[in-house]
C-alpha cells in the first residue's frame, strides 16, 4: 500500500456516495506498500480501504482480483471482499484512476514475527489455497519465469549507473538459463489460484498471533501452489537484510503441509521455485530502485536483501530441508 494519487475530500465524497455506506468521517492515506494508492475510509457505518490502482496494476485483471476476493470473503475467507455499488459493479474511478472500496479487516502485520506467526501464517496459506480451489477464473502469472528476462531488459537501461546491479543481471542471466531448463512444465504439480505476494505486511493477525485478515491479492494468478509456498518462505523465513532463519521456515513449510499435504514432486520442486522467486523479488526490487521517483512517498525496497536469499536456496538439495531446524 501507498500514496501515490492524492485524493481531496470532495472527490472521496463523491465516489463514495455510489455505495449505500453512510456518510464519509473521516479519509487516511496509507503509506506502506509500493504499487497502488490507499486510503483508510470512516465513514457512519463502519472501516473500508479505498485503493486507486496505479500503473503497476493491470487494469483489465481487476475484475479478476475483485471476484478472487469476493469469493474467497464469501467463503468465509478473512480476505478483503470488495464493496459493492448500487449499480451492481465492484470498479469505479476517482481522480482518473480506476479504484474499488474493500472491506476492512482488523489486526496489523506482525512487525516482528516469530515462529508463532509464521505457523500461523503457513496455515493461511494452505486454506488459502484450499478455498480457492473452486475458483473457476483463471489469470497468467505476469511476474512468472516467462517475464524475468523482460525484468533484466527493463533494468539495463540504468544498471550501468552501478557496479552492483551489472554483477546482479549477469548472475541473473545464468541463473535463469538453469531455472528455464527445469521449470515444471504447466499441469506437473497442483494448481489454483494462489496470492503470489504473501508477505509479512500483507497478513494481519491479532495479539495472540492468529491470522484475522490477509490482503493485497494484485499479484494473484493461477500457478503452481508450491510455487506459492516457496515465495512465502522467502518473505517469512528470513531477517530484513536477508539472512535465513530455519526455525522460521520450517515453522511457515510445517504449518503448511499439516494443513495442505504436499506430494512428494510438490517437495523436490520448492528449491527451485525458492530460487525462481529469489530472483523475480531481487528484479522488481531492483526495478523499483533504479526508476525510483524522489517525490513519491513509498520507499523502495533494498534488493540486496532478496538477492542473498539466493546462494541459501542455491545449497539446499532436498526440498525436505526446509522442514528441520
Amino acid at each position: 500500500m501507498a500514496v501515490f494519487t492524492p485524493v481531496s475530500l470532495e472527490e472521496a465524497r463523491a465516489y463514495l456516495s455510489q455505495y449505500d455506506i453512510g456518510d464519509l468521517i473521516h479519509l487516511e492515506g496509507i503509506e506502506e506498500g509500493v504499487s497502488n494508492t490507499n486510503f483508510k475510509v470512516e465513514t457512519t457505518t463502519g472501516l473500508y480501504a479505498l485503493t486507486l490502482f496505479e500503473a503497476a496494476t493491470p487494469i483489465d485483471d481487476l475484475p479478476y482480483f475483485m471476484d478472487y476476493t469476493l469469493h474467497l470473503d464469501r467463503k468465509g475467507y478473512p480476505a478483503p471482499g470488495p464493496a459493492i455499488m448500487r449499480s451492481g459493479e465492484t470498479i469505479g474511478e476517482v481522480s482518473g484512476r480506476k479504484a474499488a472500496l474493500i472491506k476492512w479487516l482488523p489486526g496489523r502485520w506482525p512487525r516482528n514475527p516469530d515462529t508463532r506467526h509464521a505457523a500461523s501464517a503457513g496455515e493461511y496459506l494452505a486454506k488459502l489455497h484450499k478455498v480457492g480451489a473452486d475458483f473457476a477464473q483463471t489469470r497468467e502469472n505476469s511476474m512468472g519465469i516467462a517475464a524475468w528476462p523482460h525484468l533484466i531488459a527493463r533494468c539495463e537501461p540504468k544498471a550501468g549507473q552501478s557496479v552492483r546491479a551489472m554483477a546482479i543481471l549477469e548472475d541473473f542471466r545464468k541463473e535463469l538459463d538453469f531455472l528455464k531448463s527445469v521449470w515444471p512444465k504447466s499441469g506437473a504439480l497442483e494448481s489454483g489460484a494462489i496470492h503470489a505476494d504473501y508477505f509479512t505486511d500483507n497478513v494481519l493477525m491479532d495479539d495472540d498471533g492468529n491470522v484475522t485478515g490477509v490482503i493485497d491479492y494484485y499479484y494473484a494468478c493461477t500457478d503452481f501452489y508450491a510455487y506459492d509456498l516457496a515465495v512465502s518462505l522467502n518473505a517469512w523465513g528470513f531477517t530484513p537484510g536477508g539472512q535465513a532463519q530455519p526455525e522460521m521456515i520450517a515453522a511457515f513449510a510445517r504449518a503448511y503441509h499439516a494443513e495442505r499435504p504436499l506430494s512428494d514432486a510438490e517437495v523436490e520442486a520448492l528449491p527451485l521455485f525458492a530460487r525462481g522467486s529469489a530472483v523475480r523479488f531481487t528484479l522488481t526490487r531492483l526495478y523499483d530502485l533504479l526508476n525510483h521517483d524522489p517525490s513519491w512517498v513509498v520507499k523502495p525496497k533494498d534488493p540486496e536483501a532478496f538477492y542473498r536469499r539466493l546462494d541459501y536456496h542455491r545449497a539446499i538439495k532436498d526440498g525436505w530441508a526446509y522442514f528441520e531446524t
